[in-house]
């Protein structure tokens, strides 16, 4: 029993592992040089677009372009900022036209981030504005605008605009990030090996019954549950990296509890045999 539940720790070492990311950045097919493209708002200070407003704040135009070659999957507008004094929810604004007249918009309104909104100060930071396409006809143009709803500096480095593969269009929307995933599964896998080593030991003596095998049973049923949310996964279209990390994880903990579980319940009732054994010949 003990070398089977050590099996878990091994298992456990292989998801933290295998739930390591592993990712590398788009090229861009056009970037924007402000020393080399004017902007249509703000001065150029030190290669970096600089606007300041009063409390009227506005609707800043950096640039409008015919878009670049960004195929069929999705692409990005992205570079670094930095602000100070920013009053409100200030936020970057990217329309994208289509062929057919459409124009639809990416905005940096998130809390955290890359895609974090404008507000208050911080010193240079990355953003990005991502489209996803899903297989559609690409844009014609471009315009990418800075909103700020009152008083505040912004300074915009130089821009970039990426195409993005297929798999990263799926970590966008992805319920995990690259980075928790990694996290997660090292939490995880780090859990289920103190788990396993624990109820070695305590089974081993003969001790915690009452825990131990609730613990177990409730780990199975985890284990299970995380098998279902990866094929939920798969089939919405998570990236593989999620999907294997939930798959993993139920795999791991319905094999190394659920083979183990009958063979500690039978350790305890013999344990508990010898003790009513014993009982008896006092």
């Amino acid at each position: 029993m003990t070398r089977r539940l050590g099996r878990a720790g091994a298992l456990a070492l292989l998801l933290a592992v295998a739930s390591a990311p592993a990712a590398a950045a788009d090229e861009p097919v056009k970037t924007i040089d402000w020393t080399v493209t004017a902007p249509a708002s703000g001065t150029v200070v030190d290669g970096a677009v600089r606007i300041t407003v009063d409390a009227s704040g506005g609707s800043f135009p950096l640039v409008a372009i015919a878009a670049p070659d960004l195929g069929r999957d999705g692409y990005e507008v992205r570079g670094d900022v930095r602000y100070s004094n920013v009053t409100g929810t200030g936020y970057f604004e990217m329309w994208s036209i289509f062929p057919d007249g459409g124009r639809y918009f990416s905005r940096t309104l998130a809390t955290t981030g890359s895609m974090a909104a404008l507000t208050g100060t911080s010193d240079w930071r990355p953003f990005e504005l991502p489209f996803f396409l899903q297989g559609g006809v690409p844009p014609t143009r471009l315009e990418i605008n800075v909103v700020l709803p009152g008083a505040g500096s912004v300074d915009v480095g130089r821009l970039e605009i990426a195409r993005l593969a297929a798999g990263e269009v799926g970590r966008r929307g992805a319920w995990l990030s690259d980075q928790s995933v990694g996290a997660v599964g090292a939490i995880v896998g780090t859990s289920i090996g103190l788990l396993g080593a624990a109820i070695g030991i305590l089974a081993g003596r003969g001790r915690g019954r009452r825990y131990v095998l609730p613990a177990m049973v409730v780990a199975i049923g985890i284990g299970l549950g995380a098998i279902a949310l990866a094929v939920i996964a798969f089939l919405v279209g998570q990236p593989p990296a999620v999907v294997g990390l939930l798959a993993l994880t139920g795999l791991v903990s319905v094999l190394a509890f659920g083979n183990t579980l009958p063979r500690v319940r039978r350790t305890y009732a013999e344990a508990e045999l010898r003790r009513m054994r014993a009982m008896d010949r006092a």
